[in-house]
């Protein structure tokens, strides 16, 4: 709430929660006239007995409230709505009118006493309801985004340890800065150990596959350290530091923050020496031309035990004549990719389509595929003709019939609902090299390396269950495969030739 003046805040709350400001006033102790000066902005109260003011009136608001009230009051904050308990509401309240205070001071008082700041407000402990931490976290940085165009966020946090809550909280913050503007420079490192998997192994690991195939655009970058798993630590350099502390069974027993310098500076540049003395990068981001240069893509082809999970249509089971027809529309006059992806392309043919190889692929991405055209040809989005779908799609049927080597299998549906509403993601697999492909955008056409093993290892044992999953949702018997691709592609054929003779 640092962005509303104190004043109007002030007057917020006490709509919200349906009082008047003499009721205010007396549980104060001060007159009338104060609270109207503070709501207008004539007068602030002073620095000396601004705790006692946020902290008596946000308890009072909340003892106000009515069910009805209380709901409002939720809403305009964005407070989950399962949190009932009062003390937590207050808190959240005594903490945004503080915020506001100090942001309103800032600009109208220009000596303030800038200790005032990370004393009263952030070097103290705070219990909180771990719900509230997430709107806490984006707040900070949207309002830090406001006023500099530059965002150093640094994390450290076991996430296959979190609580589902907090853990999602972390997840979503890279969604939640790009909503923020993506014409600001933005980077984000979080450390996390890859020691093991826990009964959460399926959602933590598509997790941390979406955290690194989602918006390219921020400089994201995860790290293997050994962390304590019972605190997760949050630094945005020169800004804010928040630390949380948990139980054995998942709990948030309390968080700290402090906006003070010293501290924020000390935190940051412990975690930096971790992440350059003792940490090491999962993967590595390499672009579309490099992949193909470096021969990195021909590499990976070319290993043992492949295994695709594929999210979108890709540059795989299209005919030959097709492969290069593509080809030369994206990559025109560049001689030495296109040789190179000749090489690619005789490779697919004449050997991995006739050899072991276990893919995965959603059902819903071929639909929309023979619907709409929309192909990513080396993470390059391109829209093919519905000739050329119709070519791409009836090579797909061939290798499904004549090959006994290649299983296919289609995912019917999601395999966690928490993720159905992101664009699934392409993995390649092989005993030693593991490539995803990144969410491709206007200047973004790269694929993550994987260098950790036990990050790779795990995305093993990941595959493995998803390829074992319940039928209900994999498609693996071939005869049902074919009928439900060729009920797809008739439908759309029998749309265009319709469209046609209008």
């Amino acid at each position: 709430m640092k962005n509303i003046t104190f004043g109007k805040l002030l007057e917020k709350l006490l709509h919200l929660s349906n009082q008047k400001k003499s009721s205010l006033a007396k549980a104060l102790g001060y007159d009338v006239s104060y609270i109207s000066k503070w709501i207008t902005g004539k007068n602030l109260p002073t620095q000396k007995n601004i705790s006692d003011v946020c902290k008596i009136t946000s308890e009072f608001i909340v003892d106000s409230l009515n069910m009805s009230h209380m709901q409002e009051l939720k809403n305009y904050f964005e407070i989950d709505k399962d949190v009932e308990s009062n003390a937590v509401l207050a808190q959240y309240l005594e903490r945004s009118l503080k915020e506001s205070y100090m942001h309103t001071a800032e600009k109208s008082v220009p000596n303030l006493y800038k200790k005032t700041h990370s004393e009263d407000s952030y070097n103290s402990m705070t219990h909180i309801n771990p719900r509230l931490r997430k709107q806490y976290l984006s707040k900070d940085a949207s309002l830090f985004m406001n006023s500099s165009d530059k965002l150093d966020l640094i994390i450290s946090a076991d996430l296959y340890k979190l609580n589902d809550s907090d853990k999602m909280a972390i997840y979503d913050m890279k969604k939640d800065l790009m909503s923020i503007n993506t014409s600001h420079d933005i980077r984000v490192r979080l450390l996390m150990e890859f020691d093991k998997l826990d009964s959460d192994e399926l959602l933590n690991t598509i997790m941390i596959i979406n955290m690194i195939t989602t918006y390219p655009e921020i400089n994201f970058e995860i790290f293997n350290c050994e962390v304590d798993s019972n605190v997760v630590i949050s630094v945005i350099k020169d800004r804010i530091f928040h630390a949380a502390i948990y139980t054995k069974d998942r709990r948030c027993l309390f968080t700290n923050m402090s906006k003070d310098k010293d501290i924020v500076d000390e935190i940051y540049y412990s975690l930096e020496d971790i992440l350059k003395n003792r940490a090491k990068p999962i993967l590595e981001v390499k672009s579309i031309l490099e992949i193909i240069r470096k021969r990195t893509y021909l590499q990976y082809i070319m290993g043992q035990d492949l295994r695709w999970l594929i999210g979108r249509m890709n540059e795989l089971f299209m005919p030959y004549d097709l492969f290069e027809e593509v080809a030369e529309s994206i990559f025109g006059d560049n001689k030495e990719i296109l040789e190179e992806l000749k090489k690619i392309n005789m490779l697919l043919q004449n050997v991995i389509y006739k050899s072991k190889l276990k893919v995965l692929i959603y059902e819903k991405e071929i639909r929309k595929y023979i619907s709409v055209g929309m192909l990513n040809f080396f993470n390059i989005p391109i829209k093919l003709t519905f000739e050329q779908r119709e070519r791409h799609i009836n090579y797909i049927k061939k290798v499904i019939k004549e090959s006994d080597n290649v299983e296919i299998k289609l995912i019917d549906g999601d395999f966690i609902d928490a993720f159905k509403e992101t664009q699934d993601y392409a993995i390649y697999l092989s005993k030693t090299l593991t490539m995803m492909s990144i969410n491709p955008t206007e200047n973004h056409n790269d694929y993550a390396i994987l260098k950790n093993s036990e990050f790779k290892n795990i995305c093993d044992k990941v595959f493995k269950i998803l390829w074992n999953k319940e039928a209900d949702i994999l498609v693996s018997n071939k005869i049902e495969i074919l009928e439900r691709i060729e009920k797809t592609l008739t439908c759309t054929k029998i749309i265009n030739e319709n469209l046609k003779s209008e």
